[in-house]
């Protein structure tokens, strides 16, 4: 089995270890669609409103339902049709509203609001909002 390092770049600003769950890294096959979150989406948000966490990343169907989240949760990763990923974050700089907006523009797959974070997953096909 292939161990994934916390310090691998996902992308300039971005490493795997922002995307464990409790310790537990990603399974090997989702770390494409994490670049792909962190370049077309991460990146951006951070250039707008500075430094940006990544509060909840890949996690376990176990942990995700733990945490209450859905079922289908793109957080657990997708492999078909093609790869997805979730992270929810938030940024040193303005609000999750403006945070919203922004990614917004870049027309994520998914892409929610919360009073204290924004999710945001590179789901294919028809895009979901809430």
């Amino acid at each position: 089995m292939t161990t994934l390092r916390r310090s691998r770049k996902l992308s300039p600003h971005f490493s795997l270890g922002e995307f464990y769950e409790a310790g537990h890294a990603p399974p090997v096959w989702i770390v494409p669609a994490l670049e792909e979150l962190c370049s077309l989406y991460l990146e951006p948000l951070r250039r707008a409103y500075g430094a940006t966490t990544v509060h909840s990343g890949w996690r376990s169907q176990a942990h995700n339902a733990a945490v209450g989240g859905a079922p289908a949760s793109f957080h657990m990763g997708r492999r078909t049709p093609t790869l997805a990923a979730a992270a929810d974050v938030s940024c040193r700089t303005g609000t999750p509203r403006e945070w919203y907006a922004a990614l917004l523009q870049l027309g994520p797959g998914g892409l929610g609001l919360y009073s204290t974070h924004v999710h945001v997953d590179n789901r294919p096909g028809q895009r979901a909002r809430w």
